[in-house]
């Protein structure tokens, strides 16, 4: 691809990420947010840091005005949703995942030194508020690798 091309395709998605941001459908104005950091010049750190970060801050914004407007406590919701076998099913799978998760974590910080028990935040988190956990172990995972990767570079 010729360097002017290369310019025209950012520029289009640009225009295309400003598009779905300004969206009037919510569903499409995370997608904007998405094309821009995949659009954004490539930094190791960008991705693994700015990525879960973005959705960390959206998801946990969300989550904090429905519980403010909530009717009921999170228990008598999460009651309720296990009532019935279709809801229930959706349950069932999202603390699948999240089991995936707590386990991709302890392994994650096994594999880079730390004990299990540096996890345990995180595992109560995901308990609880099932995506929070492991977004926010990858924010904070990826800031640490940043200074380590800084470190080592001024060191050098």
């Amino acid at each position: 691809m010729l360097g002017w091309q290369r310019n025209t395709v950012k520029v289009m998605g640009w225009k295309l990420a400003c598009e779905l941001l300004t969206s009037q459908w919510p569903i499409v104005a995370p997608a904007g947010s998405l094309a821009i950091l995949i659009i954004t010049p490539r930094k190791e750190h960008m991705l693994t840091i700015a990525l879960p970060l973005t959705a960390l801050l959206a998801f946990s914004g969300y989550t904090v005005s429905v519980m403010l407007q909530a009717e009921q406590s999170l228990v008598n919701f999460g009651i309720g949703l296990m009532s019935r076998p279709d809801t229930a099913q959706v349950v069932i799978d999202l603390y699948l995942l999240a089991t995936l998760a707590g386990v991709w974590m302890v392994k994650d910080a096994r594999a880079r030194g730390r004990s299990a028990w540096s996890v345990m935040p995180y595992l109560l988190l995901t308990a609880v508020f099932v995506s929070v956990g492991p977004l926010l172990y990858l924010v904070v995972r990826g800031v640490q690798d940043r200074h380590k990767s800084g470190a080592a570079t001024s060191v050098s």
